[in-house]
């Protein structure tokens, strides 16, 4: 009986316990942004590249692709705060179509040039992201949709040229359906 009373108050204690640590941290790299006019930001990546939060300007931003498919159509950036969409990628750089589409109804056509050692995405404004000898060039964006956009290029280029340590694991499900036709 004893045994069974100091097993129950172990089991309560550990418990009540393990109640107060609720919140949970996924390790993450940092990457700095600098600017000439003194608006810093900070992107943190996850260690397997599915995503990046960016804080910016006191604004906090999630940046994805959906479904993890590195393609302009499934870009998505999202506010942290409301949970609500910012802007989603459509098109393709192929047919000359590709273009960020913001919530306000605003569309930043993208345009993809290509060179031997790198390469240079061109927006409304002027070029948003440029790589040259396959490391990245700064370029100063016209405001923030712009910024918004080059972020984007930069958490996908950190996607591109890295990748996860040997110790993040991925789980994927897969569900087959089964055909009860005979």
């Amino acid at each position: 009986m004893k045994r069974l009373l100091i097993i129950s108050v172990f089991f309560i204690a550990t418990g009540a316990f393990a109640q107060n640590k609720a919140e949970w941290n996924t390790p993450k790299y940092q990457v700095s942004f600098e600017s000439d006019q003194g608006a810093d930001a900070k992107m943190e990546i996850d260690q397997g590249y599915k995503f990046a939060d960016l804080d910016y300007d006191g604004k906090e931003f999630h940046l994805f692709f959906d479904r993890d498919m590195e393609n302009i159509r499934k870009a998505r950036i999202v506010d942290n705060k409301t949970n609500l969409q910012v802007a989603r990628g459509k098109g393709s750089y192929f047919w000359g179509n590709a273009r960020f589409e913001f919530e306000d109804g605003e569309v930043y056509k993208i345009k993809r040039n290509k060179n031997a050692n790198g390469y240079e995405i061109i927006g409304p404004y002027g070029t948003i992201f440029k790589v040259e000898n396959h490391a990245i060039s700064p370029v100063s964006p016209f405001n923030e949709k712009d910024f918004l956009a080059q972020a984007f290029y930069v958490f996908e280029r950190i996607k591109m040229t890295q990748s996860p340590p040997s110790d993040v694991i991925f789980m994927y499900s897969t569900y087959y359906p089964v055909s009860t036709n005979k």
